[in-house]
């Protein structure tokens, strides 16, 4: 218990670090390069691999409360664009990872699901849950964000100021700027009760998934206990940090895993992340002009919309330079329920059937 507490500490202190130079998701990258350094230079780091249905079952329930339902009423306006773009997302996952397992010898597993256009809490512990190399793609996948994150302002403006044909759209409330007032509001007490109720509902979905043996079921279910909730009674969301402890846990069960030769292994990794940035920008130029083109979402806000990085991030980034914030929650939030729910479910069925032969 006593290194399970200092392994929490390290992370806690890795985190806010992370978060002092603005690293993407400080929590769950500082969290898991200061375990993954401490563990490395001491083989010290304790963090039970078993919490991470803990930390999965927070994720879900988090995601599933930023769900409205005002998001279903805009979805049959938006339904062509998204399965468009989780086409675009799913033919990119199969073939970056194929390139990953043939050019740089990475079991298929691991190249697969260093591919998904998810968030990196919910992509890592995917990978824990199904036998990858955790660190690996909890690597590639902050890499993933955080160059998103840097170059996609740039790079979109490169574009729209090509075409510029566009017009500033207005800036919109999010849905999950709405939820953010309507909690400010909510008394002390009943604020705390609602948190523990979703916790609870989300907890008995959690574990039936985990009875059910799916893959990534803990966090499938939880999450849709939890959209399921909201839906029904209008919960409100989680607070915040509860899902940053989340992600503590989970940095620390990824960073625990690291040995000194895990560090030596990261400089192999620049070419993969290097083509896997590549190709999530091509997907997003791709998806940008037809949708510009077939007048369905300005140039600027179908850019935006169909980046692989945090959904939050993306929208408020798409707001402060004049994007279509609530399509571009919608189709960020779409995605990120099809990273979850869908993709690795299409993973295991393709392992299974391709690979078995």
């Amino acid at each position: 218990m006593l290194m399970i507490g200092l392994t929490l500490f390290i992370a806690f202190i890795g985190a806010q670090i992370a978060k002092y130079f603005k690293l993407p998701a400080p929590y769950m990258t500082g969290s898991m390069i200061g375990v993954g350094i401490f563990a490395a230079l001491t083989n010290q780091a304790v963090m039970p691999s078993n919490l991470k249905t803990f930390a999965q079952i927070i994720s879900g329930a988090y995601i599933g409360q930023q769900i409205t339902k005002q998001d279903l009423k805009n979805l049959p306006k938006m339904a062509l664009p998204i399965i468009f773009l989780l086409s675009l997302f799913t033919i990119n996952t199969f073939l970056t990872g194929w390139l990953f397992v043939k050019f740089f010898h990475f079991d298929w597993i691991t190249g697969l699901l260093s591919c998904l256009p998810g968030g990196i809490m919910d992509v890592s512990l995917i990978s824990m849950d199904m036998k990858a190399n955790a660190h690996t793609v909890a690597t590639l996948q902050f890499i993933r964000l955080a160059g998103m994150l840097l170059i996609l302002p740039y790079w979109i403006e490169l574009f729209v100021q090509h075409f510029h044909k566009q017009t500033p759209q207005p800036k919109n409330e999010t849905s999950v700027a709405k939820q953010k007032s309507s909690l400010q509001t909510t008394k002390q007490r009943k604020y705390f009760c609602n948190q523990l109720f979703i916790l609870l509902v989300a907890s008995l979905g959690g574990l039936f998934g985990l009875y059910l043996q799916l893959p990534v079921g803990a966090l499938s279910f939880s999450l849709l206990a939890s959209i399921i909730l909201k839906l029904t009674m209008n919960t409100t969301p989680l607070d915040k940090n509860i899902r940053f402890f989340a992600q503590l846990i989970a940095g620390s069960i990824i960073g625990s895993t690291f040995t000194d030769d895990s560090l030596l292994f990261f400089h192999q990794l620049i070419l993969p992340a290097a083509l896997l940035l590549f190709n999530y920008l091509i997907v997003n130029l791709i998806f940008g002009l037809t949708i510009y083109r077939t007048k369905r979402l300005d140039l600027r806000s179908a850019l935006f919309a169909s980046s692989p990085a945090g959904a939050t991030d993306i929208s408020l980034i798409a707001g402060d330079l004049g994007g279509d914030m609530t399509k571009i929650a919608l189709i960020q939030i779409s995605r990120t329920l099809y990273t979850i729910l869908v993709l690795p479910q299409l993973i295991q069925l393709f392992l299974s059937l391709c690979l078995a032969h």
